[in-house]
């Protein structure tokens, strides 16, 4: 048996070994790290264009798109334009 399993595996009552699966991560906390990455990568080394500064844009877009503007509906549009005299 590979010595790094002997801690994950469990005898059981007949006598064979199981593999114990670990829990699964909290998906918040790998969200947030994800997120802490990204940050990580384009403070360091700026916007390079790289896969990771893609995920960062686009990620970025997402979450502050909250705070934009909603585009006008065509009525708010008609709504804004002067009357004619």
């Amino acid at each position: 048996m590979i010595p790094e399993l002997n801690n994950m595996t469990t005898k059981l009552q007949g006598g064979s070994n199981l593999l114990r699966v670990p829990e699964p991560a909290d998906e918040n906390d790998v969200l947030r790290e994800q997120l802490e990455y990204l940050i990580a990568h384009v403070s360091e080394q700026g916007i390079c264009g790289c896969p990771d500064c893609e995920r960062y844009l686009r990620v970025r877009s997402v979450l502050l798109e909250i705070f934009s503007e909603p585009e006008p509906t065509r009525a708010q549009q008609l709504a804004a334009m002067p009357m004619a005299a």
